[in-house]
């Protein structure tokens, strides 16, 4: 019988070059990562995973814990296989929680420059001020008619969004559409003057 091997699939395979055209004005990538989906209201496994609360989420390790739901949370890590992920959570959490592969559910998207907020907000109801969404918080939400999970990194101008598989062609094609403006504009402003 022949060996087969399955090498995984980006959502977005392909996408990478539209994204690089956007640049240097807007900037976005598609960076999968494994994730896992902690479903418990025991509040031992809650506390040694270390899970955030309402609309928040943690960054400890290269591991980020975001709040999903009142009992629920989605957990992701670079450079981790998914199936290492889980029993990484499962050891942690102890028997009174749910954990599942998540990997292939979403794919992870992050969009950033001094425009990355303005081009959220053209699709996004949710107040990305500095004020109303700092780094530490996380929603569900809907942008462009399509369900993410949207979080700020750390850097100021930089947000991920977790976007269903099935969802993430169109979503790719929105950002695109909407970045368009600021990137035509940057190279614009870019061009020798004679």
């Amino acid at each position: 019988m022949a060996d087969i091997s399955l090498t995984p699939r980006s959502p977005l395979t392909g996408w990478q070059e539209v994204f690089d055209a956007l640049a240097p004005a807007v900037q976005l990538t598609e960076t999968p990562v494994a994730q896992s989906i902690v479903r418990t209201s025991d509040a031992d496994a809650i506390a040694r995973l270390d899970l955030p609360g309402v609309c928040e989420l943690r960054r400890h390790d290269g591991e980020v814990a975001v709040w999903l739901g009142p009992t629920e949370w989605l957990l992701y890590r670079e450079g981790v296989s998914g199936h290492d992920l889980v029993d990484d959570v499962v050891s942690r959490a102890g028997d009174n929680a749910y954990v599942l592969d998540a990997t292939a559910q979403r794919t992870r998207l992050v969009l950033g420059g001094p425009h990355a907020r303005t081009i959220l907000a053209h699709g996004c109801a949710v107040d990305l001020s500095d004020s109303g969404f700092s780094p530490d918080r996380a929603v569900s939400t809907l942008l462009a008619q399509t369900g993410v999970v949207i979080h700020r990194d750390e850097h100021d101008d930089t947000y991920t969004l977790f976007v269903r598989s099935s969802f993430a062609d169109y979503l790719a094609d929105w950002l695109v559409d909407a970045a368009t403006e600021y990137a035509a504009a940057s190279a614009t402003d870019m061009t020798p003057s004679t």
